[in-house]
């Protein structure tokens, strides 16, 4: 494959595609061809602004990336001309941020005595895919001149006069810029920046090392094969804020925190195939947002929610399989159990650090609490690590398949497949569907866990999976019910799914016991921990017998 890089002087709004194809010939790698070529490019990047509709990837990118970019172009047989230049940006708001509340963002980009005014409207995110309609107008000075922009783009009834006077500077964005337009020789044009400096805000600030890989023209396939492509050289994820929105976030002095994977927000009359949609997007965004919390503050929790959104992806997959008729939805849920598998240390790790929390406070009775201690705090050590994870999250294999999620969201593969399971997919309505997939799981668990019968610790944990697995279910399609109904049903459902996992924070306790490396003295570990079992069992009969009279919110 022949490729040309070309430098990126301005942001690219509009290339003369025509011209593209027409100096895109087997004749390319001639000298004069290829002034002629570089020329008229560099023309239409310097002139021709108007609106486009962004289809781009952000990765969050080491500062070795450099060498990596010109590795990759070396490996391409690439020939590379590239401008390094300085760029100020000035975001916008008002005092209560209502550009951010119609999901606008509004800058000033100051190039040398190049000024130019941006808004970027509401678009699509999928992964670390963004698709968003940007306006651009040159403008002279570095204030906002709202009344420039098509007057469409703005909602109902604004009054841009009064807008004007309201939006004030919120944070900048300052860093340099390297970046080269990629045209292939079928007149594929992708544009790459490589973006290095610092988003600030009064006092604070933060890094920004990134790259941004932008379609112009041609099959999006191509920015998804050249993420992975750098992902080979150097360590990379996507990156799902922009410079705004962690602009926005550096502005009010709040971070990424730790939350509980939610249902899947649904609408009464989606169809089975959005909801599937809706459900993988769900579990995507969950995914990628904390292993940015991770990143930031290293809390394991994160890592727990992590595999919750993988579990939910998973299921997601499961449930809606029938309307599947090729090996592609099987091989992407094996690509997702590498992952899991890859974080399954999370359980052991999560109970050692309940055990030793507090100096070990909830272990003070046992007479061997110090030598538990010692010995729980080196298994713990041999675990990974905050920088294990980081590089794991950074690794080509991770990126190759969070690209292989992302497409398959894009491309919507499936929709190749031959009718009339396709056509069902695309028109049956979930609720009509809802109920029995509830059902099925929740069958299993009556005859599992039957009112009449008293279960023992064994019982409990061999039901975990199944139990969580109902769950899962309910997160997928539990918003099409009556939500104080669904809580309430699933309340004492929860409160069983932890009592299991209080039972199994002192399975590593267990494990040092089988492995002959604690001592137990006459037998006081064993009885501390049975006195510890039988307790959480009583509360959880209370709760498994409460749990079995209730009728499911989907049968009402």
């Amino acid at each position: 494959m022949y490729i040309i890089i070309m430098s990126y002087i301005f942001p690219l709004i509009d290339i003369n595609c025509d011209k593209v194809n027409e100096l895109s010939t087997p004749h390319l790698g001639t000298a004069k061809v290829y002034d002629s070529f570089v020329t008229v490019l560099l023309q239409q990047l310097i002139t021709g602004k108007k609106m486009q509709h962004e289809i781009e990837i952000k990765l969050i990118v080491s500062n070795n990336i450099e060498e990596t970019l010109k590795d990759l172009s070396e490996k391409q047989d690439v020939k590379l001309i590239e401008q390094q230049f300085a760029l100020e940006n000035i975001y916008f708001d008002t005092p209560d941020k209502k550009l951010r509340q119609w999901d606008m963002g509004m800058r000033i980009r100051v190039n040398g005595d190049h000024i130019e005014q941006t808004i970027k409207t509401a678009g699509e995110v999928i992964g670390g895919l963004h698709q968003r309609p940007e306006y651009n107008i040159d403008i002279s000075s570095r204030e906002p001149q709202l009344d420039l922009f098509p007057q469409q783009i703005w909602p109902k009834d604004t009054n841009l006069e009064q807008l004007s006077s309201e939006i004030t500077p919120l944070f900048a964005t300052n860093f340099t810029r390297r970046g080269y337009m990629m045209v292939y020789p079928d007149g594929a044009v992708v544009e790459m920046v490589l973006d290095q400096g610092k988003i600030i805000s009064g006092e604070r600030d933060i890094d920004v090392c990134e790259v941004e890989l932008e379609l112009v023209k041609g099959k999006p396939e191509l920015i998804f094969e050249l993420a992975e492509a750098l992902a080979q050289g150097s360590p990379l994820r996507f990156g799902v804020d922009s410079k705004a929105a962690r602009g926005y976030m550096l502005a009010k002095g709040v971070s990424h925190q730790v939350s509980e994977l939610t249902a899947v927000n649904l609408g009464r009359d989606d169809t089975l195939e959005q909801a599937y949609i809706k459900a993988i997007n769900h579990g995507l965004a969950h995914w990628q947002r904390h292993i940015e919390v991770f990143i930031e503050q290293g809390t394991y929790q994160a890592i727990v929610e992590i595999r919750k959104a993988l579990s939910l992806i998973i299921k997601a997959n499961d449930i809606y399989s029938d309307y599947f008729q090729d090996d592609q939805l099987k091989q992407l849920t094996k690509a997702l159990f590498w992952l899991v598998e890859e974080l399954a240390f999370i359980d052991s790790y999560q109970r050692i650090e309940s055990l030793l929390d507090n100096n070990g406070h909830k272990i003070k009775k046992l007479s061997t609490q110090e030598q538990v201690v010692e010995l729980l705090a080196t298994e713990q050590a041999t675990m990974p690590s905050v920088a294990n994870l980081i590089d794991l999250f950074n690794s080509s294999q991770h990126t190759a398949l969070v690209s292989r999620l992302m497409q398959w969201l894009f491309f919507k593969p499936w929709q190749q497949q031959p009718l009339p399971s396709l056509e069902k997919f695309q028109t049956k309505l979930l609720r009509k569907k809802a109920a029995s997939l509830l059902d099925n799981d929740w069958t299993l668990i009556q005859q599992s866990l039957p009112i009449d019968s008293d279960m023992t610790y064994q019982d409990y944990l061999s039901q975990r999976f199944n139990l969580q697995h109902n769950l899962q279910v309910g997160l997928c399609v539990g918003e099409m019910f009556e939500e104080s109904e669904r809580l309430k049903f699933r309340a004492p459902w929860l409160d069983i799914i932890y009592g299991i996992d209080q039972l199994l924070q002192f399975d590593p306790i267990k494990q040092l016991l089988r492995g002959e490396k604690l001592v137990d003295d006459e037998g006081a570990t064993k009885k501390w921990l049975a006195r510890k079992e039988e307790s959480l069992l009583h509360a959880m009969e209370q709760s498994r017998k409460q749990a079995l009279k209730l009728t499911p919110y989907w049968q009402e």
